[in-house]
């Protein structure tokens, strides 16, 4: 037996439908022991599951969506269109109703219609090489008019709908003078949908507006193009989430003993992390500081009792929680605070209320251990 340090043990690697990932269910420490021992190793299986039934994105190809981004040599709009089909070619089949539209003028590219790849990007080739009658930088962005017509759109549909907006936050009125958030908010309150709110806003102004379309209800977010373009789970994990399934394996092999990281429970209608929990997610804190090329996807859940809204608040609360406990050790370790922007790339949190059930909820048993928020490195 010999001691040694370790800066992270029990990853199970996965090959990601978007890119590869690293999950963490078992050990982060500092210090630990090591000796040859008969262990059983968890092989992961994932199965995809879908979280939304339909897609309708909406482009903004006006204003600062033309201006080079950083040092590509590329529009943010042409990026936005590349990023788009690179992960739609990677996305699985699971039968989603897909629609395309820019609104600089309004312009359908893929009618709302079952999810084909290559017409999809098809049509995103189409929307890149379209020109408009007025160059994009003197065209009206009627931002609210746009997302009311998306209203005979969903009336059609069933199940959920992830509506995308790219926005720069700036908008004109059109000839119903419907403004942006009060167009979400009807649509909000007529439909099951999430808005999330790609932004590229500059101005207070603008930066109020986003957040106020990605504050009309529970499940929509705002999220900075920066973002979008580095962290691919705040577009995928939208419509779809991975289950781990377990294979167990025994083999002899240099176990090491540690510290466990499994699921973080709580308690019944609760959001606030166990005392039990906290040198685990020290520890984890320590390990993020210490890679800097890594960052945490953090997923909040709930079992299946009471009101689906209220539990799609409490996994809210639930993963926040979390993600403000993960930020405030590591800005303590590292001895420099977070910004929001370091902050987002460091850390995507996604919440799905009572979804993806880990265990049953007919036995209080089960309930527990659906009470959870699930931790995911990736970037390793």
């Amino acid at each position: 037996m010999r001691r040694g340090r370790i800066k992270l043990v029990g990853l199970a690697m996965i090959l990601g439908l978007v890119m590869p990932v690293l999950i963490v269910p078992n050990v982060l420490a500092a210090e630990v022991m090591v000796e040859q021992v008969p262990v059983q190793r968890v092989r992961i299986v994932q199965e995809v599951v879908k979280t939304a039934d339909n897609v309708a994105i909406l482009f903004d190809a006006s204003g600062s969506m033309q201006n080079l981004y950083k040092d590509t040599n590329m529009k943010k709009v042409t990026l936005a269109e590349d990023i788009f089909k690179e992960r739609a070619a990677r996305v699985p089949d699971l039968d989603w109703n897909v629609g395309l539209y820019l609104y600089t003028p309004w312009k359908v590219f893929y009618e709302m219609q079952p999810f084909d790849k290559e017409k999809f990007t098809a049509a995103i080739n189409d929307m890149d090489s379209y020109k408009p009658s007025l160059s994009y930088e003197n065209q009206p962005s009627p931002l609210g008019e746009a997302i009311m017509n998306l209203d005979p759109i969903l009336a059609k549909l069933s199940g959920k709908t992830v509506i995308f907006v790219f926005t720069d936050g700036q908008y004109t009125l059109g000839e119903r003078k419907v403004k942006p958030v009060e167009a979400a908010r009807e649509i909000a309150s007529k439909y099951n949908v999430s808005f999330y709110v790609i932004s590229s806003a500059q101005s207070p102004k603008a930066k109020e507006l986003v957040n106020d379309i990605a504050s009309v209800n529970t499940s929509s977010r705002m999220v900075t193009f920066d973002t979008m373009l580095e962290r691919p789970e705040y577009t995928t994990g939208a419509i779809y989430m991975v289950r781990d399934n377990a294979i167990v394996e025994t083999e002899l092999v240099s176990k090491v003993v540690g510290v466990q990281l499994d699921n973080i429970l709580f308690a019944f209608d609760k959001a606030n992390i166990r005392p039990e929990y906290d040198d685990k997610l020290e520890a984890l804190a320590k390990f993020l500081v210490a890679n800097p090329e890594a960052y945490v996807v953090i997923e909040g859940f709930t079992d299946s009792t009471g009101d689906p809204k209220y539990n799609l608040e409490l996994s809210r609360r639930r993963a926040v929680n979390v993600e403000d406990y993960l930020m405030k050790k590591y800005a303590m370790l590292a001895a420099q605070p977070l910004t929001p922007t370091s902050a987002e790339e460091l850390f995507v949190t996604i919440w799905h209320g009572k979804a993806l059930p880990v265990a049953s909820n007919d036995t209080a048993e089960g309930r527990q251990l659906n009470r959870r928020v699930r931790i995911t490195i990736r970037g390793l």
